[in-house]
């Protein structure tokens, strides 16, 4: 079962416990326990009295709703004859009775904190008789014991405390041996009130025993650690990362991105005493109002470097791609331009780092932040075609040569201070070499010139590309001027 697949079981069935402020289960436990109450014997004689007796209860969960144990008990078991008769010449007996027996419990709502039963079981009864002088009835036996048959009978209820304890409240029915009270009609009985209280030892599937939300079962599917809140340390409880983060509670680091999942949710553990923990030039409050990245994420703002690269190492923002808003995104300052990620101009010359790259100017050389003067590219309309006599490419050759890269500064300057705007590039040649050769170069260095512009920082869906070939010449293939005046590239604004 995957990890997912298990995180959305583990979803409904918490959602099917949210309705119960605790849940217990009695399977696999042993429990002990107590209880004391009144009892009123049902025989031959005819005025009820209520005596009283204890109980020792041991019993196994066998499942969620059936165990098995036994009880040990006493119950001082009396009754009054008034007015006497022949058959019943006496007006007091006391039974001092101690009784054994195996039973076998059924909860009836089993798992829940609130838990009514029935029960049942088979024992014997030992007993002594006393009249109303406390002397042995009937005087003949002398403190003789008796043994009876015992047959318990219970209703009641089990009212959780927490998952090691419980208050219960049994009704019950005791039927014994008719000759309990040394009278031959009838039958007896006794009927006991009894009120205890209940230790379980042991844990089950269904109980939390790291308190972490999540059942020891449902960690058990997860590979969890049930006796742990907090299985693989980075933070966050097994339940949190289960339900609310979607983050695997087996891995400290989801994402592999080198922040712990409980780093990238809570941010950094600060020190109250220091306005900037770790040393690395950001103010805690900084970090904190910065740093909350997605764990399933190993790059959370995309910009190709990794959220624990940008934490650790550059210090840069890992919600931000561009942290100082040059117009360069932090992983290209870094690994293409060398520049400062965390300074918008880095030489310090006054022109900040996009800036720059756009214009052509080494964003490392502070001597170049002032433009040279040159002849600037009037803004064109829409259809227009700028034509740059400097663009000039060798004999079947693409290569962007000096002079190329200078006459293509304009094009840059014009396409950076007008982001608006967008063009097609058309390289064409002469006749000579064939149709398909001709074609084959001009699209190549059409290609060719943007590729450059898009190496500085022209988006490429501002540009467009096209070679023609030797179509459309301009001029009379019958000369060399005419010839090199075909040979041309024009940049038509459209848009």
């Amino acid at each position: 079962m995957t990890i997912q697949t298990r995180t959305f079981v583990l979803c409904l069935a918490s959602a099917v416990l949210a309705g119960h402020t605790f849940a217990q289960s009695i399977e696999d436990k042993l429990s002990v326990g107590l209880r004391f109450g009144p009892n009123l014997w049902v025989n031959d004689m005819n005025d009820r009295k209520v005596g009283v007796g204890f109980e020792a209860v041991g019993r196994y969960g066998v499942t969620r709703s059936l165990s098995l144990g036994g009880t040990l008990g006493y119950d001082a078991l009396k009754s009054h004859q008034f007015p006497l008769t022949v058959a019943i010449p006496i007006d007091y007996v006391k039974v001092n009775a101690w009784h054994v027996s195996l039973e076998a419990w059924l909860q009836l709502s089993s798992s829940k904190k609130f838990q009514p039963y029935l029960s049942v079981g088979f024992g014997g009864l030992q007993y002594t008789r006393k009249d109303g002088s406390n002397l042995p009835y009937p005087i003949t036996e002398s403190d003789k014991v008796n043994y009876s048959v015992y047959v318990p009978f219970s209703v009641g209820f089990e009212a959780f405390i927490n998952k090691n304890s419980s208050i219960t409240f049994d009704f019950g029915y005791r039927l014994i041996d008719p000759n309990t009270d040394n009278l031959p009609d009838g039958s007896d009985a006794f009927t006991a009130v009894k009120f205890g209280y209940t230790m379980y030892f042991g844990s089950n599937d269904d109980d939390d025993d790291d308190g972490d939300g999540l059942t020891n079962g449902q960690e058990r599917e997860l590979g969890t650690n049930p006796n742990s809140p907090d299985t693989d340390g980075d933070g966050l409880s097994d339940k949190d990362e289960v339900l609310i983060y979607k983050t695997n509670p087996t891995k400290a680091d989801t994402d592999g991105d080198g922040l712990s999942d409980g780093d990238e949710v809570w941010r950094f553990r600060t020190d109250p005493n220091k306005p900037d923990t770790d040393n690395d030039g950001l103010s805690d409050g900084a970090e904190i109002s910065t740093y909350n990245t997605d764990p399933l994420k190993p790059d959370t703002d995309g910009d190709g470097l990794s959220d624990g690269e940008e934490v650790l190492t550059y210090h840069t923002s890992p919600l931000n791609s561009d942290t100082d808003g040059d117009g360069i995104t932090d992983a290209n300052e870094i690994l293409g331009y060398h520049t400062n990620p965390l300074e918008a101009d880095t030489d310090g010359g006054g022109v900040d780092d996009g800036t720059e790259i756009r214009r052509g100017t080494n964003p490392l050389l502070k001597s170049d932040d002032i433009p040279p003067r040159k002849e600037s590219v009037p803004l064109p309309q829409v259809g227009d075609a700028i034509i740059l006599d400097q663009i000039k490419f060798g004999s079947w050759s693409s290569q962007i040569t000096p002079s190329i890269e200078f006459a293509m500064g304009k094009i840059l300057e014009l396409m950076a201070l007008n982001p608006d705007i967008e063009i097609e590039i058309r390289s064409y040649t002469d006749d000579r070499g064939g149709k398909a050769r001709n074609a084959k170069v001009s699209q190549e260095r059409a290609d060719a010139l943007k590729k450059w512009l898009e190496a500085r920082g022209i988006s490429s869906e501002r540009i467009t590309a096209k070679g023609f070939g030797q179509e459309n010449p301009v001029a009379p293939n019958t000369s060399e001027e005419g010839r090199e005046k075909n040979r041309r590239v024009e940049f038509v604004r459209t848009k």
